[in-house]
């Protein structure tokens, strides 16, 4: 196996190349990386990597950046890749499923049919994740990307607490969903599972606390009610209802 083929690159965290054993330490050299990696085997335009790497680009950006390529080059050839010049902008000439990213977003947009196997693959893509995505890439514009990653790691882990609630793990999801909850006071569907969770338990009045204190909250914060979804989750504890499985509350937003 050519150093190449064996090398990784990481972005679900601190950027890692090759599990640490090459290290970038120039901010606009992570960030040049970075903003190839997102689109790693793609062109990307020089235009975008400038907007990328600085939040306030210098006078003479295009040369600077024909620099920080090379520079990069540098540091990369004792991995076996590099970054190459085509007619639409710069490429990093690495397999994109040699950078977590894009092993996370294959593994969590199977969607299998047996929802075993689909939890399994969500399990494992949420396991890529380190930290908080580009966590030492400085600039504003690549820390707007790592928020839509961010999303997306949220969405990967409702479907997971949807498929576990399904395959019946509730009583075991409500510490993480009391967590989670906390975490995103804002995020309906985590305390919706985690209402759901409570009254599959024989918890129903702790649901009702659940959905009481987002209410409040809601209220008080933004002047406004939960959502229909998460009110009507609501009645139907209230009114005693038996709740299946987490699809009653409707379909995740998925991408």
């Amino acid at each position: 196996m050519t150093a190449m083929e064996s090398c990784t690159f990481g972005l679900l965290g601190e950027l890692s190349i090759d599990n640490g054993a090459v290290a970038l330490k120039a901010g606009k050299l992570r960030g040049l990386l970075a903003a190839l990696l997102l689109h790693a085997g793609k062109p990307v335009s020089q235009t975008e990597l400038i907007e990328r790497i600085w939040d306030e680009p210098p006078a003479r950006a295009c040369s600077t950046l024909q620099v920080y390529v090379v520079r990069l080059r540098h540091a990369l050839g004792s991995l076996g890749t590099s970054v190459l010049r085509s007619s639409t902008g710069y490429r990093i000439d690495v397999d994109a499923d040699r950078v977590d990213l894009h092993r996370f977003r294959g593994l969590a947009g199977r969607h299998d049919t047996d929802a075993r196997t689909e939890l399994g693959d969500l399990r494992e893509a949420l396991s890529l994740w380190r930290g908080p995505a580009l966590a030492d890439v400085v600039s504003e514009a690549l820390r707007f990307e790592a928020d839509r990653l961010e999303e997306e790691r949220l969405v990967a882990v409702e479907r997971r607490i949807e498929l576990e609630i399904e395959l019946g793990a509730h009583r075991e999801l409500v510490p993480e969903l009391r967590a989670l909850a906390r975490r995103h006071p804002l995020r309906e569907r985590f305390a919706e599972f985690l209402m759901l969770a409570l009254h599959r338990g024989g918890r129903s009045a702790d649901a009702l606390a659940i959905y009481r204190d987002v209410h409040r909250m809601f209220a008080d914060e933004l002047g406004v009610r939960p959502g229909r979804r998460m009110a009507e989750l609501h009645d139907q504890i209230l009114c005693g209802r038996e709740i299946g499985v987490p699809s009653c509350l409707g379909p995740l937003n998925r991408r």
